[in-house]
Order: C-alpha cells, then structure tokens, then sequence
C-alpha cells in the first residue's frame, strides 16, 4: 500500500479513533517510521513488534494498576538506560514530560547517575 492510498482512507475515518495493527482488540499502532535516508519505505509499530516499547508500556501499566510506584517504575527505566526519547515513542508527549521533570528537575537522574540520557533535552 502507498502512503497516499493509506492518507485517502483515512481521511473518511474518525480523526480521534486509534489505529490497530490486525483488528479492534490487537496491538495499538505507536509509531510511524522510517529510516533517515530511506522515504521508499514506511512502516508502522506496534508494543508486540518492539520489545523496548513492549517493556516501557508494561511497566506503565504496572503503574496503573497499582503494582509498583511511579518512582519504582522511573528507577527501573533508568537502571535500563531508558531515557526520554524511549518513553516518548512508547508512551506519548504527557508522560515523557512527567518522567522528564522527575528525572532532571527532580533530581532522579543525577542521583542515579543517568544525566546523560538527558543531556539533548535540557
């Protein structure tokens, strides 16, 4: 399919509808990519195709149902040197600027000695 055919179709759906890969009950689509010197090629991820994304959306989940704390879960992420660039393609703008905030304004990344997952976002 071409970018245009898939542009055409979706200008008839709902524009706050969530796109899935497969059905209405698979995997929520999270990112469009492509390579940097490639625009030949698109293709769209899901958690299920990318572990990383898999973990960081699972962890957050975990937050949600009250397995572990927001701190835990931002400890955990940056034990993993997972950074603000990971958690903005899995999670969306909202919560990469809450983890943001807590880690760098907060202190967490100093005191765990990550600063540098931040360094291109100060």
């Amino acid at each position: 399919m071409k970018v245009k055919d898939l542009i055409e179709g979706l200008e008839m759906c709902n524009p706050e509808a969530v796109i899935r890969l497969g059905g209405p009950e698979e995997d929520e689509v999270l990112s469009i990519c492509a390579l940097a010197k490639d625009n030949k090629n698109i293709w769209l991820e899901s958690a299920s195709i990318n572990p990383l994304i898999k973990k960081i959306t699972t962890r957050f989940k975990m937050v949600e149902n009250g397995e572990i704390t927001e701190e835990e879960n931002y400890r955990n992420l940056l034990e993993l040197c997972i950074g603000p660039e990971e958690v903005r393609k899995a999670m969306g703008d909202e919560v990469c600027n809450k983890f943001m905030k807590r880690c760098v304004e907060g202190g967490l990344a100093k005191e765990m000695g990550r600063e540098c997952l931040f360094r291109e976002f100060k």
